[in-house]
């Protein structure tokens, strides 16, 4: 593959993992689950969301949530002209029973730091996550234990 097909990949791969976290912040959760493939796999905290209709139902959780998901350390590995796999490292701030209305939310430590690993594929002409994937490196271990099961 030459160069420029490479760079084209890694930047629709890139923007593919901020409008993911965008829409996550943004509770666009709609917007989120058409980021993936129909069969589309997403594990989070521990549970396999299998299609876009699960991922849509888990989000329900999150209304009261506050979250800002910054993105680093982004790696594109590329497999083919329709295949990549992609690693980001997620520093995760989180303030819960948060409503709208009130206005800005109070700044917090982060919950984590996850390790992102994702296959992504190219699905129409448009590159859609396959299977995504999330690992805890480092959190707050007085506010959360769901990320210690494997």
């Amino acid at each position: 593959m030459d160069r420029e097909a490479a760079r084209a990949i890694e930047w629709d791969a890139t923007q593919l993992l901020h409008r993911f976290y965008g829409c996550l912040d943004d509770k666009r959760y709609d917007e989120l689950a058409d980021l993936f493939t129909d069969d589309g796999v997403w594990v989070r905290l521990g549970k396999e969301l299998l299609g876009k209709e699960q991922i849509r139902a888990a989000m329900a959780e999150r209304d009261t949530w506050l979250t800002l998901h910054l993105v680093t350390n982004i790696r594109i590995d590329i497999l083919d002209s329709e295949r990549a796999e992609t690693t980001q490292y997620i520093t995760l701030y989180r303030h819960e029973d948060w409503e709208p209305n009130a206005g800005p939310g109070p700044v917090v430590l982060p919950l984590g730091i996850l390790r992102h690993r994702d296959q992504i594929v190219c699905d129409r002409g448009v590159w859609k996550f396959k299977r995504k994937t999330s690992r805890a490196v480092m959190t707050d271990r007085t506010r959360v234990t769901h990320y210690d099961r494997p």
